[in-house]
């Protein structure tokens, strides 16, 4: 019995594993965060306001964009003067 436990127990933790690392290589890839629903048990419970997004679709571009310029700027900051 305690063998058959330890391997679903090994299974469940490999299969979190694979999740969290596919996860990270989607980030990685994508350059964006993860987002939540704008709907779920939130708007269930009657808040109509997403504090993921504020209810504009476009802030998570507008702050990536930031970023990226931020980077290249930096990226300028660090090169030796020609």
């Amino acid at each position: 019995m305690l063998s058959q436990l330890l391997i679903i127990l090994t299974i469940t933790f490999g299969v979190f594993l694979l999740f969290f690392i596919f996860m990270g290589i989607g980030y990685m890839v994508k350059k964006q965060p993860l987002k939540g629903s704008c709907g779920g048990v939130a708007a269930l419970m009657g808040d109509t306001h997403c504090q993921f997004c504020g209810n504009d679709p476009n802030k998570c571009e507008s702050l990536i964009e930031d970023q990226q310029k931020t980077a290249l700027k930096a990226a300028e900051l660090g090169k030796p003067a020609n």
